[in-house]
C-alpha cells in the first residue's frame, strides 16, 4: 500500500510541532491539486494530492473563493521571482526551469486562538523569557521550505516576527493591503545563499486580544529539482559573503545542496514529517527515526 500523501489535511490544536515544541494553532492545508501519485513515484511525490474540502452544504462559497485566491496568487508569485531573478542580476525568466508545467503552490488557513500567559517581567532571565515564549508558540521559529511565501494577515494583532541579522526579532505589524513576503529555503538554496532564507515565527494572542487568522500562501518548486546554484554574478555573490559574517540565525538551513538531499522534494517531504510526527510515527517511520536520530546529533 502507497504511505499516505501528507500534502493537504486538516490540522487540529497542537499536532504541529516545530522546534520541537507544539504549535498553538489550528489550520487547513490546501494546494494545487494533483491526482494521487502512483506506486512506481519517488515517495516525495506524496507531497502532491487533491485536497479535502469543507462541505458545500454548510460553506459553498468556500472551495471557489480559495481557488481564485490560488490561482491570483500563482501569478503574482511568479512574477515576484522574476524581478528576484532580475535584482540579482539574472534574466527574468531564470527560475523557470525549476517549475513543473502544474506547477503545486500551496495555501493554509491558520487560526491562532487566545492563550493565557502573564506578563514577562522585566528583570526575566533569558531562560525564563525563553519559557514564556514557548507557552506563547503559535508557530516556532522555522524556515519556509520552497522559493517564497506571502502572508495575508487577516486580523490586527500582532503576532508575527521576523528574525533580522543581529538575531533580533523583529514585529510585523499588519498593514491593510499589504502581503508580508518570506524567503524559503529552496530560493536560497537554488541562489547560492544570496537570497537568504528568513526566519519567522507567530506568537499567539494574549486573552482579551482575540484569535488570530492569517492565510499564507506558499510559492512552489518543482520537487524532482535539483540542489544546484544559478550562475549569479561575483559582485552578487560577494555582496552574499559580506553579509554572511554579521548575520546571527537561530534555525538550521537544512536545503544545502552538500547536504542530506538531492532534491528539493526529498528535504521538503523530511521538513512536513518532522512538523506533523504522528504522521511520520504511521507512515514514514523509517524517515522519522532519520530526523529523530539527526535531531539527537544536533542536541548532543
Amino acid at each position: 500500500m502507497l504511505p499516505a500523501p501528507v500534502a493537504d489535511e486538516p490540522s487540529k490544536l497542537d499536532n504541529e510541532t516545530t522546534a520541537l515544541n507544539p504549535d498553538h494553532r489550528e489550520q487547513l492545508d490546501l494546494s494545487t491539486p494533483h491526482p494521487v501519485p502512483g506506486p512506481d513515484a519517488p515517495l516525495y511525490h506524496n507531497l502532491l494530492a487533491p485536497n479535502q474540502w469543507p462541505s458545500t452544504q454548510y460553506l459553498p462559497e468556500f472551495r471557489p473563493v480559495y481557488e481564485d485566491y490560488m490561482r491570483r496568487m500563482s501569478h503574482i508569485s511568479t512574477l515576484f521571482t522574476s524581478l528576484i531573478a532580475e535584482a540579482i542580476g539574472l534574466p527574468s525568466d531564470a527560475f523557470n526551469k525549476f517549475f513543473d508545467a502544474d506547477q503545486q503552490h500551496k495555501l493554509k488557513i491558520v487560526k491562532y486562538p487566545e492563550v493565557d500567559v502573564p506578563d514577562l517581567p522585566a528583570n526575566a532571565s533569558e531562560m525564563d523569557r525563553k519559557k514564556w515564549e514557548i507557552k506563547r508558540q503559535g508557530v516556532g521559529p522555522h524556515k519556509d521550505s520552497m522559493l517564497t511565501s506571502y502572508l495575508l494577515q487577516a486580523s490586527n494583532q500582532l503576532g508575527l516576527q521576523a528574525q533580522n541579522a543581529k538575531g533580533e526579532w523583529i514585529d510585523c505589524k499588519p498593514i491593510d493591503g499589504t502581503l508580508v513576503v518570506a524567503i524559503g529555503q529552496g530560493m536560497e538554496a537554488l541562489t547560492d545563499g544570496v537570497c537568504a532564507s528568513t526566519t519567522h515565527r507567530v506568537l499567539s494572542p494574549r486573552k482579551g486580544e482575540g484569535e488570530r487568522f492569517s492565510i499564507p500562501f506558499f510559492s512552489g518548486v518543482s520537487y524532482d529539482a535539483r540542489f544546484e546554484s544559478m550562475d549569479v554574478p561575483e559582485d552578487v555573490l560577494r555582496l552574499r559573503d559580506a553579509a554572511r559574517k554579521a548575520r546571527r540565525d537561530d534555525v538550521e538551513f537544512t536545503f544545502s545542496k552538500t547536504g542530506r538531499w538531492s532534491r528539493l522534494g526529498e528535504a521538503t517531504l523530511m521538513n512536513r514529517i518532522k512538523s506533523h510526527p504522528d504522521v511520520g510515527e504511521r507512515w514514514y517511520p523509517d524517515q522519522l527515526r532519520q530526523i529523530r536520530a539527526q535531531q539527537a546529533e544536533v542536541a548532543s
